[in-house]
C-alpha cells in the first residue's frame, strides 16, 4: 500500500511539510475571531522572514501577506495551494494549522521520518518510525494527499475539536474493516487518473485545467496545474481538439434547426455501407450488424422513426453507436441517448471503444454534479459577435444551440423528468431510447416527458417489442409516429382477430418500415449447436441430514437453535435452496460468529469432498 501511495504522490510537490521539532504554541487557536485595529497592527515579527519575498520560493511578485505576522507567500506555493478568489484577510500556515482544511482521513501507518538530534543519540539511528495519517485536503484532488504525523493532530485538537471527531470516526471505520477479507485500498488508481478536462484558465506555468477523475462524480472536479497532469497528454490534446471545434464552427451553425429549412424537409440521400466503416475503431461489424446500421441510416434518410428489436446479445448498442458515428461523420449532432442508470457506464465504454472521436457526456449525479456538467460540458462560452442589432445597438451573441459542446448526451430516465428544463430546449438530431418497452404505458411520466422533447429522429431499442398484447406495441409505434398510429380504438378494431392470416400479413406490412427484428438462431449460424452436459453431484453429509429433515418434516433438527420454524408450503423450493447451500434455509445458520466461521469451513470442506 505504501508503495502505491508513494507512486501516486510523486506527481505533485505541493504538500504540507511538517517538522516534528517545531512548536505550535504560537498558532492562533481562534481562526474565526475578529480583531481590533490595535491587534491587527501589532504583528508577530519573525526573524527568519525573507524581505518582500515568498517564504517558500523566494519570488517577489504577487505576494499574499499574512495579517498576523510578517510572512508573505505566493498563493500557489501554499499547502494546500490557495485558489482564486483570494481572501481579503489571510493568515499563513505558521499562524494557523492547515489541519483545519482536512477533507477526510484515508489511511494510517507507522512510517519512517528523520529523528532530531536528541532522539538520534538516544536510539542510535537518524530514522524513527512514527504514526502518520494519510489525509485528503479540502478543495484538492487525491493527487495532493499527504502523510501527516500524529503529533500534528495532537497539537491541533484543542483549536479544532472536530478534527478529533474525524480521527475517531476513521479509527472506528478501520477497526470494523479488520475482519473483512477484502484488501483495503486508501486511494484507488482511478481517482488519480484523468478522465476528462472541462475547462482551462491561465497561461504558461500558471495554466490550470478543471479535471474530472475516473470513477469519481463531477462534484469532485478540481483545478490542477498543467505540470501536475503532464503525463495525461492524450486527455490534454483531446480537450484542445474539442475546444477547436467551436472556433471552426463559429461562422456556421453546428446543428440544423428542425423542420425550418427546405433541405430538412427533403429526404436525404441514402448511402449504404458495403463493409464495416473505417471510422469505427472497435473492430468490424458482423454482417447482420452492418444490415442493422444500413436499416437505421435508410430510416434516417426517409425520416422514419424505427424500433431496433434484435434479440438480446446481438449488439443493439454497437449498432446504435455505429449509426450515431456515421451521422457524426456528416457533421450532424447533438444526439440524446436515454438508458437505465445501470447501463449508462456500459454505453460510455462502448462509445470510447467504437467511436472515441465523439464527445460523449454522461449526464447523471447529484444536484451539484449536474450543475457542473451544465456549466462546463453542455455549451461553449458565449462569445459576443462584433455585429450589433440595428435598433438596440447591443452586441449579438450566439444562441445556445450554436454553442453545444457535446456530440452525444447519455442520461437516465430519471434525469429526463428531473432536469427537463435544461434538456428540453435543446433541438436533438436523434433520440435513442434503450429498453424502449418502458414506453408501452402512455400515462407514464417518462412517455409524456419524452414526447415533449424536440428530436428529428427517434429510435427505440428493445429485445421484447411485443410482451403481452398488441396494445403495448401500438403505444410504442404511437410514440414514434403519432400521425400514422393515432387511434388505439381504430387499431384494435382493425386487428381484433389477429389469428387470421390476412390480418397478420397486413400488420407485418404496416410495421415493416418501422421495425427490424432478428434472433440469434437466424443470424449467428456460425455458432455450434448447444450441447447439454449433466454433472451429478452427491450431497454432503450435512445436506443429506437436512434433506431428510425437510421430507420428514423433522422440525427438531431445523429449529434446534430456537429460530423461526421453516415453512413447508413449497417443499421443492426448500430442497432446491438446500442443494445450493444449507445456510439458505431459515434457522440453520449459526448465530455465534465463531461457531459460524468453524461451521462454514467444515461445511465447505464437506461440499468440496463430494
Amino acid at each position: 500500500m505504501a508503495s502505491l501511495v508513494e507512486r501516486l504522490r510523486v506527481r505533485s510537490d505541493r504538500r504540507p511539510i511538517y517538522n516534528l521539532d517545531e512548536s505550535d504554541d504560537e498558532a492562533d487557536t481562534m481562526p474565526g475571531k475578529s480583531r481590533t485595529k490595535k491587534e491587527q497592527i501589532q504583528k508577530i515579527v519573525r526573524t527568519d522572514v525573507k524581505d518582500e519575498s515568498c517564504q517558500a520560493c523566494g519570488g517577489d511578485s504577487n505576494l499574499l501577506y499574512c495579517e498576523t505576522c510578517n510572512y508573505a507567500y505566493h498563493p500557489k506555493c501554499l499547502v494546500p495551494p490557495l485558489k482564486a478568489p483570494l481572501p481579503i484577510s489571510w493568515r499563513c500556515p505558521e499562524c494557523v494549522s492547515p489541519l483545519n482544511d482536512i477533507d477526510k482521513i484515508l489511511d494510517c501507518e507507522m512510517r519512517p521520518t528523520v529523528a532530531d538530534d536528541k532522539e538520534a543519540s538516544k536510539l542510535g539511528s537518524k530514522q524513527v518510525f512514527v504514526k502518520q495519517y494519510l489525509v485528503k485536503w479540502k478543495g484538492l484532488s487525491y493527487l495532493h494527499c499527504t502523510w501527516v504525523p500524529e503529533k500534528e493532530f495532537l497539537k491541533a485538537y484543542k483549536a479544532y475539536p472536530r478534527l478529533k471527531t474525524k480521527v475517531n470516526n476513521f479509527q472506528r471505520q478501520m477497526s470494523s474493516m479488520t475482519n473483512s477479507e477484502d484488501e483495503y485500498v486508501a486511494i484507488r488508481p482511478e481517482w488519480t487518473t484523468v478522465d476528462r478536462l472541462l475547462a482551462r484558465r491561465g497561461d504558461g506555468e500558471e495554466r490550470e485545467y478543471l479535471v474530472k477523475w475516473k470513477e469519481l462524480p463531477y462534484d469532485e472536479c478540481y483545478w490542477e496545474f498543467e505540470s501536475d497532469i503532464s503525463s495525461f497528454q492524450h486527455e490534454i490534446e483531446r480537450f484542445r481538439i474539442v475546444q477547436s471545434r467551436h472556433k471552426k464552427s463559429s461562422s456556421k451553425q453546428k446543428g440544423r434547426p428542425i423542420e425550418t429549412s427546405e433541405s430538412n424537409k427533403k429526404a436525404k440521400e441514402f448511402q449504404q455501407y458495403e463493409s464495416s466503416p473505417e471510422f469505427l475503431s472497435g473492430g468490424s461489424l458482423h454482417p447482420y450488424q452492418l444490415e442493422g446500421l444500413n436499416f437505421l441510416r435508410f430510416a434516417w434518410s426517409k425520416q422514419t422513426h424505427v424500433i431496433l428489436a434484435d434479440e438480446m446479445g446481438l449488439g443493439k448498442t454497437i449498432q446504435s453507436i455505429a449509426f450515431l458515428a456515421s451521422l457524426f461523420e456528416e457533421n450532424v449532432s447533438p444526439h440524446l441517448v436515454v438508458a437505465p442508470l445501470s447501463t449508462l457506464r456500459n454505453w460510455e465504454r462502448e462509445f470510447a471503444t467504437w467511436a472515441p472521436q465523439m464527445n460523449v457526456v454522461m449526464y447523471v449525479g447529484g444536484a451539484q454534479a449536474r450543475a457542473i456538467i451544465r456549466e462546463y460540458e453542455l455549451f461553449f462560452p458565449n462569445n459576443l459577435k462584433k455585429t450589433k442589432k440595428k435598433k438596440s445597438g447591443q452586441m449579438v451573441g450566439e444562441s445556445k444551440q450554436d454553442r453545444i459542446k457535446f456530440d452525444v448526451l447519455l442520461t437516465s430516465y430519471e434525469m429526463i423528468n428531473m432536469d427537463s428544463a435544461s434538456l428540453k430546449p435543446i433541438k436533438w438530431e436523434c433520440m435513442i431510447v434503450d429498453e424502449g418497452h418502458r414506453l408501452k404505458n402512455k400515462d407514464s411520466k417518462l412517455f409524456s416527458s419524452l414526447k415533449q422533447y424536440s428530436s428529428r429522429h427517434r429510435v427505440l431499442l428493445t429485445g421484447t417489442p411485443l410482451q403481452n398484447n398488441l396494445d403495448e406495441l401500438f403505444m410504442l409505434m404511437h410514440f414514434l409516429d403519432a400521425g400514422k398510429f393515432g387511434s388505439l380504438e381504430e387499431f384494435q378494431q382493425e386487428f381484433e382477430d389477429i389469428s387470421q392470416e390476412e390480418q397478420v400479413s397486413r400488420l407485418h406490412k404496416m410495421l415493416a418500415p418501422h421495425l427490424l427484428r432478428r434472433v440469434k438462431k437466424d443470424v449467428m449460424t456460425e455458432l455450434p449447436p448447444k450441447k447439454e452436459l449433466i454433472l451429478r453431484v452427491e450431497l454432503s453429509s450435512k445436506q443429506k441430514e437436512y434433506y431428510k429433515a425437510i421430507l420428514t418434516r423433522n422440525f427438531q433438527i431445523l429449529t434446534r437453535k430456537g429460530g423461526a420454524q421453516i415453512s413447508l408450503i413449497n417443499v421443492v423450493m426448500e430442497l432446491r435452496k438446500l442443494c445450493c447451500h444449507p445456510f439458505m434455509l431459515e434457522g440453520v445458520e449459526p448465530e455465534d460468529n465463531n461457531e459460524f466461521t468453524k461451521y462454514a469451513i467444515f461445511l465447505d470442506s464437506q461440499l468440496y469432498d463430494c
